[in-house]
């Protein structure tokens, strides 16, 4: 993988790894913030090895979430570390999944999530939609009579998740978090290195559904998206198409009007965007948030994933960034990792989680977390926490050794070339004919026999030493090409 390389060539290409592949964990201010003792935090990172930090609101939190305080301390730790030679990053919300604005952008209620439910009964004037069965047909009707059963649907709205399909939305949540930081900063800002967004989604507590999808599917499909919202619900006529169809628009109008929107405004002041999408474990999980996550790192600079708990062994979130990385020429591949690991996890167990990830791809570590503050609840905040009052991490030098092994391993694996010539087409579109989100999605959501197929054939892969990468059928959409017997996909060929 590594070809040969000599003693003194390995040493140069070491130097330096600190900083361009050093880890960046999340700083974790969960509490009324001092600016002395930040500052003297903030050289402990610096100390331990650390290639930056994300600055993280946290549950705890005192000092008011965007306010004049809370700009001045970001102030004082983004100058802090450029005197200190690291990297200060601003973590873009007050709790997940991002797009809130820690809560300013749910005031207004046309701004917030939708979701579905259905139930049978005689007609409701008041549901969103109602259908009759015609032998396996639903139709939908506009009146009721007396004595005949419907299937009505009805349109809910959330009270803490932001509807980040629609571009309105999402501009109202750049202007409150992105550019008030710009605003208030001024040529600060340019301390800044960018921007960490975490577990952006659409509704994923029940069958996820926005205002925008109405006039995606007349505009797209010429149809009224409240013919078929019944199909979601039972499996008449048509089911496959239309929750294709669907699920095919959900994924369209998350990654236009949130990924690629805070992406090019990234983009333009020379900023990286990263962070992580969620449930990028399983396909049940991908269509439970975002109907297929490969598509969202072409539009993120560096691209992450979350590893949660001590839980090795499932290579599709690895596979899957790793993929998309080569084929779009992204170097830096980041994990949030350590989460939920627990107090008794040790340095040992810690090094097994990471050297999991990085044979996978990853060469960027941001652990989770190091607390501002420890005392109360604050203690069971997703531990271990990485911050001195762990005693391995107390320990003189440990944590700096920790970091400068992941920083070199991360190097040497950011400057090399996997080599690949097979591709696996992605399956999540196949999941899209026959999901049930009303099924509990942690079971399945009715697509096992999709999901079970997949894990088989990464594991007849793995078990015959195949290198390969999944390609997903929106990327080969816009990126793909045969060409001369080889299939290509972004900058690679198979």
């Amino acid at each position: 993988m590594f070809g040969k390389v000599s003693p003194e060539k390995l040493r140069d290409k070491l130097r330096g790894a600190e900083k361009e592949n050093g880890c960046i964990p999340f700083w974790s201010w969960n509490d009324r913030l001092d600016r002395n003792e930040l500052e003297k935090q903030a050289e402990w990172f610096g100390d331990s090895g650390a290639a930056g930090f994300f600055l993280h609101a946290r549950g705890g939190l005192r000092t008011e979430y965007l306010s004049e305080e809370w700009m001045k301390c970001v102030e004082t730790c983004a100058q802090k570390a450029e005197q200190l030679g690291i990297g200060a990053w601003i973590y873009d919300e007050n709790g997940w999944p991002s797009g809130f604005a820690g809560g300013k952008v749910l005031e207004k209620e046309e701004n917030r999530d939708c979701f579905l439910t259905s139930a049978r009964g005689a007609f409701d004037p008041e549901a969103e939609a109602s259908y009759v069965t015609d032998g396996n047909r639903l139709v939908r009707v506009r009146g009721g009579s007396s004595g005949v059963e419907c299937l009505n649907v009805y349109v809910h709205v959330s009270p803490s998740t932001a509807d980040i399909l629609n571009p309105r939305v999402v501009d109202e949540f750049i202007g409150l978090t992105h550019e008030a930081y710009e605003k208030r900063l001024g040529e600060k800002f340019g301390l800044i290195r960018g921007f960490f967004t975490d577990e952006p989604q659409y509704y994923r507590w029940g069958v996820p559904y926005s205002r925008t999808m109405e006039d995606f599917f007349m505009r797209e499909y010429g149809e009224d998206v409240a013919d078929g919202l019944g199909l979601l619900f039972e499996d008449a006529d048509g089911y496959a198409q239309f929750r294709y169809r669907y699920y095919l628009a959900m994924q369209s109008l998350m990654l236009n009007s949130f990924a690629k929107k805070i992406y090019f405004w990234c983009d333009k002041r020379g900023l990286e965007f990263t962070g992580h999408y969620v449930e990028e474990s399983s396909l049940a999980g991908q269509m439970m948030c975002c109907a297929g996550v490969m598509p969202f790192y072409k539009y993120q600079h560096i691209p992450g994933i979350d590893w949660l708990a001590r839980s090795l062994g499932n290579e599709l979130p690895l596979r899957q960034i790793a993929s998309a990385a080569a084929q779009y020429g992204k170097q830096k591949l980041l994990s949030e990792t350590f989460g939920c690991c627990g107090w008794d996890v040790t340095p040992g167990e810690l090094r097994r989680i990471g050297e999991f990830q990085f044979v996978g791809g990853i060469n960027v570590m941001c652990q989770h977390l190091i607390p501002y503050s420890e005392h109360g609840q604050r203690k069971r905040d997703y531990p271990a926490h990485y911050s001195p009052i762990n005693p391995w991490v107390r320990e003189s030098g440990a944590f700096r050794e920790f970091n400068d092994y992941f920083s070199r391993l991360g190097k040497l694996i950011s400057d090399s070339d996997e080599v690949v010539n097979t591709a696996v087409l992605h399956p999540i579109r196949s999941a899209y004919l026959n999901y049930k989100r009303w099924v509990n999605p942690f079971e399945g959501g009715n697509i096992d026999e999709t999901e079970n197929g997949l894990r088989e054939t990464m594991r007849v892969l793995r078990e015959n030493g195949v290198n390969y990468h999944f390609v997903d059928e929106t990327l080969l959409e816009e990126d793909g090409e045969v060409k001369n017997g080889l299939l290509r996909c972004g900058q690679c060929e198979y």
